[in-house]
This record gives structure tokens, sequence and C-alpha cells, in this order.
């Protein structure tokens, strides 16, 4: 890399800029600065000093300039092109002309090198000249344009860069390449453009190749993921299995019969008559009970272990449900009406997503679903740690493994360009006729 100038990266902070510098030589790039290139033959290269550089590759950047319009209006110019103007973005030819953005030069700006031609600086100095421009109208003083710039960054690959934010806040490798990527996302945010979020991560995190992503690779979705094809067949498999007892017979969810075991939704008990017999026979009851419960709680004890272990009963993830929770369940399910309606509801969401595993369909929504449902399952008294390998086998098969002998092959590339098209319409040229087909 060859730069005429005795430093690089001038736009940073020289602490940043050394970092970048430092990486780059650890990389293997030669950077040659105080180097000036005044020719270009096939073979190499001539130098400012009289030398040659041997290159069959010249790959050339030259710095930003004015566009050549801007020599056409009759304004006076200053560096690279731009038309000078001054603290109020007035030129200095005619005050009542205003320049902004790049073609503009703040005069008294970066030492003379005038407002950086970035996004930011345009926006500012158009907010200014708009707001001079009224302000003239209304015979009020004019407003200064003042730079206020939330920073800079230099993305140097996909997997590392340098980034001073504010002017106080100095991120490198990993942080400044995050930070680059929240703010292209917050972006799109901003522009209410929930498909082309979805795109723009789906390219930088999991559609990326020999590992050139923020993460090196590690969340990349071009992997094989034919290995996970018995995982999400088992999984559907696990939800049929399991359904099968609820969906006919008397222990069917389909029948008027309560299988929720929520305390509310349980009939109150009638109170107890009165008398010493029925008193001393509630007594022995309950006695003959708990002596009963102490011999089976004995002889099998609940035991944590991922694993079933024969002879011992397993060990539930929560004994009850946590209090926030029993409130939220309570009022989505507070009677035994939405109770039947529930079970069957579940009973047929459980046999879907059974049904879309086997098949290959939607494969990451009903593999998310069935982490979903452990987690609920969980919260409600209702699951074992044992059966926790659910969730662990659920979340992998959120890889994609629908597009391996699966419909997702073929009905997710589908629904991408019909809803594509759908919410966006087809992309086109907006200047000229010659419309790449």
């Amino acid at each position: 890399m060859m730069e005429m100038a005795p430093t690089i990266m001038n736009m940073l902070d020289r602490k940043d800029a050394d970092k970048a510098e430092r990486y780059l030589v650890k990389k293997g790039v030669k950077i040659m600065k105080n180097t000036g290139v005044v020719g270009v033959h096939q073979d190499h290269v001539d130098l400012k000093d009289g030398s040659t550089f041997p290159t069959s590759t010249l790959i050339w950047t030259a710095g930003v300039k004015a566009s050549d319009d801007a020599g056409l209006f009759g304004l006076e110019q200053g560096r690279a092109g731009r038309i000078k103007v001054n603290k109020y973005t007035q030129t200095e030819t005619d005050p009542h002309v205003y320049v902004v953005g790049d073609v503009s030069i703040v005069d008294g700006e970066n030492d003379g090198k005038g407002q950086p031609q970035i996004v930011q600086a345009a926006e500012q100095t158009a907010a200014a000249a708009v707001a001079n421009i009224i302000n003239t109208e209304e015979s009020k003083p004019l407003v200064p344009f003042k730079p206020n710039y939330s920073g800079f960054m230099v993305s140097l690959g996909s997997k590392y860069g340098v980034a001073n934010l504010m002017g106080s806040i100095h991120l490198s490798n990993f942080w400044a390449i995050l930070m680059k990527h929240l703010v292209n996302m917050l972006y799109f945010m901003q522009i209410y453009s929930g498909y082309y979020l979805f795109q723009y991560t789906m390219h930088e995190f999991f559609r990326t190749r020999h590992n050139r992503n923020l993460f090196r690779g590690h969340i990349s979705r071009q992997g094989n993921v034919l290995w996970t094809v018995p995982g999400r067949l088992w999984l559907g498999a696990m939800w049929l299995v399991d359904i099968w007892p609820k969906i006919h017979g008397d222990s069917s969810w389909f029948l008027p019969k309560l299988r929720l075991p929520f305390d509310w939704l349980k009939p109150v008990a009638k109170a107890a008559t009165s008398g010493a017999s029925e008193a001393t026979k509630a007594a022995a009851t309950s006695a003959a009970s708990g002596a009963k419960e102490a011999a089976t709680t004995t002889a099998n004890p609940t035991m944590f272990s991922l694993s079933y272990d024969y002879g011992h009963d397993p060990k539930m993830v929560f004994e009850k449900m946590p209090h926030w929770f029993y409130n939220i369940t309570k009022a989505s399910v507070p009677n035994q009406q939405m109770a039947f309606f529930m079970q069957k509801f579940m009973t047929i969401v459980e046999i879907g997503i059974g049904v879309c595993l086997i098949l290959g369909l939607f494969t990451w929504l009903m593999s998310a679903a069935s982490a979903a449902l452990v987690v609920v399952f969980c919260l409600s008294g209702m699951f074992y740690w044992v059966n926790m390998w659910i969730f662990i086998l659920a979340i992998a098969c959120m890889n994609g493994s629908g597009r391996a002998f699966g419909l997702d092959k073929w009905v997710i590339p589908y629904l991408q360009r019909l809803f594509g098209k759908w919410r966006y319409g087809t992309p086109k040229s907006l200047y000229g006729t010659n419309v790449v087909k």
C-alpha cells in the first residue's frame, strides 16, 4: 500500500490509525508512506523518487473532489474544487446563495481542509442552510454551522476495524465491527424496512463463507445441515408419539375432561360433615395416606439427572409455577371453559409441529416453537430435567435442517421471492432505459 502522505487514515485519531496500521502489517501488507506514484505501466509503477515498483495488479484510489459542475456557477472555489462558504453556509461570492454537502467547503473548518465529505456533514450543513434561509426571511440572526460528528469507523475486512465515537470512545477489533453492524441495522429501523433489516442480518452473519463474519464463521449457515436431519426427524416423531394418547381413548384431550393441573380450575371440595366418627375416620385416613406417601418417597426419591435413572423418579425443573407466571397463566386460562379450549388448541398445535418437522416444512419456526413450549412447560411445573434434551435439540434444528430432505428446500426460497416482490416490487433502474435483465 503506497501513500503519498506521511500517515494513513488521517480522518481517525492517530491512536486508532496506528492500531489499523499494525493490523495491516500483521496481515502481511507492506505500507510505503511518503511514496507518490507518478506513472503506471503493464508490469510496474513509477515512483516520485525516480524508482520503480514491480506489479501486474494496481488498485488506484484517489481523494474525494467536488463535481466538475461546481466550476460552472462562477462561485469562488477552494480545495479540491469545492465552493467556498462561510460559517453560515453562504458563498463568499453571493450571500444569497447557500451551498451544502460535499461540494461545499466551510471556511476555517478542520484546519482549513473544510468539513469532512461524509453524510453527517452533508446533513448538518443542509440543516444550517435551511435554518438561515428561514431566519433571513423572518429577519432573525443567522445560525452558524456547528459540526457534531458521531464518529468515524474504518472496516479492515469483515472481522477487524477501528472506530472513534463522539471523539472520546475508541473501539477496535470485534467491538468496532459490531458497532458498524448496529449502525447499519439502526438505519434500516429508521426507514421502517424490516425486510432489508432481515436480509442484511442474513447476508452479514449467516450467509457467509470462509469465516468472513463478525463471529468468525461460527454462526454461518453455509455449513452442511445434513447432519441435523436425523435430529429433526426424531424431534418431530417425539411430538407425534407424545400426542397420540391425547387424541384417542379415555385420555383424549378433546373430551370435556380437565387435564390441566392448575389448582384454580379444580372444583372446591365440600366441607366435611361434623362428628367425632367422621373426624376419627379422617384422621386415620390422613395418617395412612401420609405413611404411604412417606414410604413411597423413601422408596422412590426424586433425583436430578440428565438421563433417566431406573428406580428413581426424575426431578422436575420447577416444583411449582413461579408467582409471576402463575398470575399470567391464571389470567390466560381463568376457567374450565377456557381450559377445555386450550387443551384442544394445544393438541392441534403439537400435531402441527410434529408433522411439519417430519416433512421439513417451516423448520426454523417449528423448532423455535418446540423450544418455546419447553420453556412454558418448565414454568408450568410440568417438565422434567431428563427431557431438557428437547430444548437443546430444537435449538440445533433451527440451523435450517429443513433444507436437506425437507420441503423448506423449495418452500422458503419461493416465499422469499413472493413476499419480496409483494412488499417492495421488482427492483428497477431509476435512471436510463438500459435495465440489465
